[in-house]
This record gives C-alpha cells, sequence and structure tokens, in this order.
C-alpha cells in the first residue's frame, strides 16, 4: 500500500471510495464525497492534504482530507486543520488503512502553522491515535453534537494551550 495526495487520475475513484464507505455508515448525511468535491474547488484547497490510499493492484482502497478551520474566540483566530472524511472502502477496512491515512497527514499537516486537527468521529477509534475531547481544549462545535464525538489533537507540543472559543468550518460544509 502507498500513501499520496490524489492526482487526477484517481479522482472519480478517490470519491467511489468515499460513497462506498459512507454507504452504511450509522453517522452520515450521504454528501460526503459532494464536500470533497466541493473542498476540492475551494481557493483554500491543498492538494497535499487530500490523500488516498492505493493498494499493489492500484486500486484506490482509501481517502483523508484535510480543510483548513478556526477556531474564533472573543479576540482572537487560531488555525486548525479538520479531518474530513476519512474513509476506507469496506473491502480493506480494519487493515491499519484509515491509520496509516491518518498518520501521513498528521506529518503533512505538522509542516503547517496550524494548532491542531479536529474531528468528528468514534473516540474509540481516534483515541487510539491521541485524540481528545475538544471540550478538554475549551474548543466547541458549531453544531450540537456529542462532546465525545467532537475531538481535536494538538501538532505541536501545546499547540492549543489558550485556545478557547467555536471552532469554525470552511464554508463547504455548510455550518
Amino acid at each position: 500500500m502507498r500513501i499520496q495526495p490524489v492526482t487526477k487520475p484517481y479522482l472519480n475513484a478517490s470519491l467511489a471510495v468515499i460513497a462506498a464507505a459512507f454507504a452504511n455508515a450509522p453517522h452520515t448525511d450521504g454528501h460526503e464525497a459532494e464536500l470533497v468535491t466541493a473542498l476540492r474547488q475551494s481557493p483554500a484547497y491543498h492538494p497535499d492534504y487530500d490523500v488516498i490510499a492505493v493498494n499493489d493492484n492500484d486500486r484506490v482502497i482509501g481517502h483523508a482530507m484535510l480543510s483548513p478551520a478556526v477556531v474564533v474566540g472573543e479576540t482572537t483566530r487560531w488555525p486548525l486543520f479538520v479531518l474530513a472524511p476519512l474513509a476506507v472502502h469496506p473491502d480493506v477496512q480494519n487493515r491499519g488503512v484509515g491509520g496509516a491515512l491518518l498518520t501521513y497527514l498528521e506529518i503533512q499537516a505538522g509542516e503547517d502553522a496550524r494548532r491542531g486537527i479536529a474531528i468528528l468521529g468514534d473516540p474509540a477509534y481516534y483515541g487510539r491515535f491521541g485524540y481528545q475531547p475538544a471540550a478538554d481544549f475549551n474548543i466547541t462545535a458549531p453544531m450540537t453534537v456529542p462532546s465525545a464525538n467532537f475531538m481535536v489533537k494538538e501538532l505541536l507540543a501545546s499547540g492549543l494551550h489558550g485556545v478557547s472559543g467555536e471552532l469554525q468550518y470552511a464554508p463547504e460544509f455548510g455550518l
């Protein structure tokens, strides 16, 4: 398996993996592939943060994307990333593909000046990678979600120290 930024020949396959991964997911709005398409057209799009996992037969088996976000406090704004979506084809789930994508993006994102990565997901899964409840860092979601499912991970040591406010997603999320 190799992880790489998505390129033109893999665009449609990456969207198909996203659709397949979320087809029977318990928490989905059914528009994850459309969100990725919209984020790819955004002026803030960064191709190094739009990655795929490809198997030895050159088949796309996973996709993950980071998009810019900001925590808005009373007088300050702090840059973060949002991970959305992380998708692994159902045929190869539970084999480390998602973790490999996540680790790759965390390394890529560490080169940026953003303080952390926010996610909305399963705490049992993301907790294994060091994600913690965003509430522990005084960061709130812009929508009603279970606190346990709204998580963040610092990219820099003490990167979220002093951060406090509501996470503002990219406009393409429609929040």
